[in-house]
């Protein structure tokens, strides 16, 4: 099956490139674009899970199939494809350009959970950036701009930290990386590589307190483009971090306190700033930027219980972070856009709701089991004033998604007035609402089934060299 390896990212370039041919020649995309854009990733999915447990290597250790790739992948695949199924294409100004960046923002993170050296984390996280500017870029021009200074901010940022490594450590490759950091003492001019690179990682991924960027501009894009920028983006940038922290754990001095400053600030901040705002799509962001903070908190314990943990949290984030702007489409203008859709649009409601409080951490579904994993790696490691600050993150986190779901469900609809003033329904078509049923199985089957999952994540932390 090693031929098949790498048929289902030629699946999604091609589609991508075709869908970029199609936006030249048809001012409108046809009806049935959606479906057969989501098809297509979902078939590339069903081939990454037949031929993903292929333990191979390629272009010299370049790129790499494992079951840290194999997670990755297919988590990232799942999350695109929902994210096409649900989104409300109307709501899109550049309907076929979104699909095609959508694919190459998952391909940029398939690149990454592929890669063996520097050079391929580097170029999968730029391009699921660039895939961003773009979809952002077709709403709001200046947006766009804003984007890509502060993703060339961030892209400096990671070159120089890789290029600071590479000068310390002698080489580029992460198993070698790692081999090498066994024989190197935990230098000061390393300890700063490692901070600038995981500085650039930070901006990112919008972990606390560098999400200055990403939610203004995720407020003002597009539902689809709001869940590349908070979804695979961060993604992206989360399974770059993974892959250094596992080369990097040889000397944990070197990166762990400051992840543990980092996870703790973005845990209470992501909770608290949910709490505060009354914006769907803003609470959404600062929901996604508190569950990055357990992620990163698992990264700073240096164990491969906590490297596992926190890979099995980046799939139940990435599917809800990425698929959850588009779920809620125009409900932009404050929190009573939500009030009785749940009377509205069930399906899409019901989405929603496990979207936050999945982001929440709220049991039993995926993001609580994750968080859960993560925090019994911080207590194995002694961290408890970390997993204090995570619990109080967490219960504040739980408490806005709460209010979320109170408004879906208990609040009364907006009456015509204040409904023109700037609340709007998604348009229903049978792919969103199937897909959106789609949704709400996944994340609950992702809990549902979070053992064998977590097994499989704990496989992928053991393929990049822990034990």
């Amino acid at each position: 099956m090693t031929n098949f390896i790498f048929v289902p990212e030629g699946l999604i370039v091609a589609g991508a490139v075709a869908l970029i041919l199609m936006a030249r020649a048809w001012r409108r995309p046809r009806w049935w674009l959606p479906t057969a854009v989501a098809s297509l990733a979902l078939v590339a999915l069903l081939i990454e899970l037949w031929v993903g447990a292929t333990l191979a290597t390629f272009f010299g250790g370049a790129l790499v199939q494992d079951r840290f790739a194999l997670f990755a992948k297919s988590a990232v695949l799942l999350a695109a494809a929902l994210a096409i199924a649900v989104t409300d294409w109307s709501d899109e100004e550049a309907p076929t350009i979104g699909m095609a960046m959508i694919l190459l923002a998952a391909f940029g993170v398939m690149i990454v959970a592929s890669a063996g050296d520097f050079v391929g984390l580097w170029a999968g996280l730029e391009l699921a950036g660039a895939a961003a500017v773009v979809l952002v870029s077709a709403r709001r021009a200046d947006l766009g701009l804003r984007l890509l200074v502060t993703g060339g901010v961030a892209s400096a940022l990671v070159l120089i930290g890789l290029a600071l490594v590479y000068a310390t450590v002698g080489s580029a490759d992460l198993p070698a990386v790692r081999r090498d950091m066994a024989f190197e003492g935990a230098t000061l001019p390393l300890a700063i590589a490692v901070f600038v690179l995981l500085g650039g990682l930070a901006v990112r991924a919008g972990l606390s307190p560098f999400q200055f960027a990403r939610v203004p501009v995720s407020l003002g894009a597009s539902p689809l483009g709001a869940g590349v920028i908070i979804g695979l983006v961060a993604a992206a940038a989360l399974t770059v971090a993974i892959k250094i922290a596992a080369a990097l754990t040889p000397l944990p001095a070197v990166f762990g306190p400051y992840l543990m400053v980092v996870a703790a600030v973005a845990m209470v901040g992501g909770g608290a700033a949910a709490l505060a705002t009354r914006s769907p799509r803003a609470r959404l962001a600062y929901l996604a930027a508190g569950q990055v903070g357990w992620i990163a908190a698992g990264l700073a314990t240096h164990y491969r219980s906590g490297l596992g943990a926190s890979l099995f949290l980046v799939g139940a984030f990435a599917l809800a972070a990425t698929t959850g702007p588009a779920l809620m489409a125009g409900a932009d203008a404050g929190e009573f856009a939500l009030a009785g859709i749940g009377a509205l649009r069930p399906a899409r409601a019901a989405g929603i709701a496990l979207v936050f409080l999945s982001l929440a951490g709220a049991p039993p579904l995926a993001g609580f089991f994750g968080e859960f994993a993560v925090a019994a790696a911080v207590a194995q490691g002694g961290n408890l004033w970390l997993l204090s600050l995570g619990l109080l993150g967490a219960l504040m986190s739980l408490a806005a998604a709460v209010g979320t779901v109170r408004a879906i469900y208990l609040q009364s609809p907006p009456d015509e007035s204040r409904r023109a003033s700037g609340v709007r329904l998604p348009v229903l078509t049978r792919l969103s609402t199937m897909g959106a049923a789609a949704l709400c199985v996944a994340i609950a089957g992702y809990g549902v089934f979070a053992n064998p999952i977590i097994s499989l994540a704990d496989q992928g932390a053991e393929a990049l060299g822990l034990r």
